[in-house]
């Protein structure tokens, strides 16, 4: 009897510890702090993600009265349209090398601004920590991960510096 319910404690502990070190961006937003992104109270991002799990259009009148609007919801991945000129992705990446004993992922705050019909400029990241730490130093991030970072910052500046040129007769 003793042998099974120290068995059962070692399992609870094992699965705990396994689910503290197990994030997904979804649970990372519900606890982001407002002064991350000041256009959106706790209310605003419980809402995006009431909306989007009930397949509705996942609009809501952010801190400034205007119309915000979360299209993309991943585990690794969230895009909010905050205006007509700016949209903010956030990406749960993984660091290279990272040691076993502590959290293997960053939080990536990608803003994009610019109209529709004009051409868009994507700052440079800002990282966090799971904790919603602002980290001073560019993480370095796993491969797969660099890339699809890269892909995000170029997505926007190279369709827009084609367009550009397209337009310049």
């Amino acid at each position: 009897m003793k042998k099974l319910l120290l068995s059962c404690i070692v399992t609870i502990a094992a699965v705990t510890s396994f689910a503290a070190d197990t994030y997904s961006l979804r649970s990372l937003f519900k606890q982001m702090p407002d002064s991350v992104i000041p256009y959106l109270s706790t209310t605003n991002r419980l809402d995006f993600l009431d909306f989007m799990d009930s397949q509705m259009k996942a609009e809501v009148t952010n801190s400034f009265g205007g119309k915000s609007q979360m299209t993309v919801l991943t585990d690794t991945l969230i895009t909010i349209r905050l205006n007509d000129a700016c949209t903010v992705d956030l990406l749960l990446l993984d660091i290279e090398g990272s040691p076993i004993d502590s959290c293997n992922c960053v939080i990536a705050l990608v803003r994009t601004i610019g109209l529709e019909s004009e051409v868009k400029e994507t700052d440079a990241p800002e990282f966090y920590s799971v904790k919603w730490q602002r980290l001073e130093s560019r993480p370095v991030l796993a491969t797969s991960d660099r890339e699809r970072l890269s892909v995000r910052l170029k997505r926007s500046n190279i369709l827009n510096f084609l367009k550009d040129i397209l337009n310049k007769d």
